[in-house]
């Protein structure tokens, strides 16, 4: 018989603790990434320690077993790998069906907008930065918390070598550049946004039912843990530059410390459809223009008929409408109302995109000016005038050698 207290038995975490192990530890995640089970692999269980007894206590020879890894759960009959979408945002399939036969085939074309430059070497740099990992409905706030359209407008006044200003009736738009620098991940199939400028930029974007408002420092890269699948346009902007883009969500989560491969049931989405030289009839001004990619943001049937459907025109202006099916229809989509700054900003009526069109060039018949006219005219005159004067001149010369 031996004294004692009473002590419990510690059972150890596989990654945490006195008796973990890497191997384990590597084991543990994988089955919890894997089969989405609780997160035991950290947990150190002990048992509760009660108060220390001088009674006599026999101390029975238990061995401590060594730890097992948890046993693999049997598969769901429909496992769930993402996230349904979120309620209200629920995007069905739509797709544009290609230009009926009575849709003009020779329509202006929208511009597109210019990119952004920055040099090679800040961009092989950025790309290559460290990464942060970012919840997309919970970014990092912009040190400065200041009105978004505000910072847009401010960009507007100061550097306007960097921004495009369209005027369309009493209102000025702003044409913003194109964001160029996003990629994703080989694994996850996660955007990453980088940022080459030498300075900071917020991106605004809807996602989860808010706007919301991630900050990127010059130089800086983001992977965004954006498991919803859909389109989500977004807005950039710095101290002097204004952009727009999009990225696409769809990607697997992984835990926290996990960097092994996604479970093996999780298939990546199809990346989103992206329709190109789509004819557009904007119904306010009467006409139809064409449109270089467009791509399918999403479908409210809440919204009155004719604006219900959501595109993205050339990765860069918002615009809201509906998708027409029928043979006769005189464009594939209509658009009834466009935002040049997704998420900020004024809206129109369309006159957006006709301002921006460009008529096609008829072959056959260049553009000419009023001096290149002139010339041509100037010189068909000048051969005309030398041949009557070699003309006359002959005939000259034969009347003098009939008279001798």
């Amino acid at each position: 018989m031996v004294v004692t207290t009473n002590a419990s038995v510690a059972q150890a975490a596989p990654c945490a603790g006195a008796g973990s192990n890497p191997d384990s530890c590597q084991h543990c995640m994988f089955y919890v990434n894997a089969y989405h089970t609780a997160n035991v692999c950290n947990e150190d269980r002990r048992g509760v320690q009660g108060p220390p007894s001088n009674a006599p206590t026999p101390v029975p020879e238990v061995p401590i077993p060594a730890y097992e890894p948890p046993p693999m759960p049997p598969p769901a009959h429909n496992p769930l790998v993402l996230p349904p979408p979120n309620a209200g945002q629920n995007v069905p399939v739509l797709d544009i069906p290609p230009p009926g036969p009575d849709a003009p085939r020779n329509a202006p074309v929208v511009a597109p907008p210019r990119g952004l430059d920055a040099p090679s070497l800040a961009i092989a740099a950025a790309k290559a930065a460290p990464v942060a990992r970012v919840d997309p409905a919970n970014p990092p706030k912009p040190p400065t918390q200041v009105d978004f359209n505000q910072r847009v407008q401010s960009v507007v006044s100061s550097h306007r070598e960097n921004v495009d200003i369209l005027k369309v009736d009493d209102q000025k738009f702003v044409r913003p550049r194109h964001w160029d620098y996003l990629d994703y991940d080989d694994s996850y199939r996660r955007p990453t946004i980088y940022n080459p400028l030498n300075q900071p930029i917020t991106f605004r974007y809807f996602y989860n039912g808010a706007y919301q408002e991630a900050y990127l420092p010059r130089g800086g890269r983001m992977v965004l843990d954006a498991a919803t699948v859909g389109v989500v346009p977004f807005t950039a902007v710095g101290d002097s530059y204004v952009a727009a883009g999009s990225f696409y969500g769809g990607g697997s989560i992984p835990l926290n410390g996990y960097n092994g491969p996604p479970p093996p049931d999780y298939k990546p989405p199809a990346p989103p459809k992206l329709y190109e030289n789509v004819t557009v009839f904007v119904p306010a001004k009467g006409e139809t223009v064409e449109v270089g990619h467009v791509s399918v943001v999403g479908h409210d049937g809440s919204q009155p008929a004719g604006g219900q459907d959501t595109f993205l025109l050339d990765d860069s202006t918002l615009a809201f409408g509906q998708i027409d099916n029928t043979s006769s229809a005189p464009a594939q989509i209509r658009v009834i109302k466009t935002q040049p700054t997704p998420g900020v900003g004024p809206t129109d009526d369309g006159s957006f995109l006709v301002l921006l069109a460009v008529h096609h060039q008829e072959p056959g018949q260049p553009n000419q000016s009023g001096w290149t006219l002139a010339l041509r005219f100037g010189g068909f005159a000048v051969v005309v005038g030398l041949v009557a004067w070699l003309l006359a001149r002959r005939s000259r010369a034969e009347e003098q050698n009939a008279d001798s």
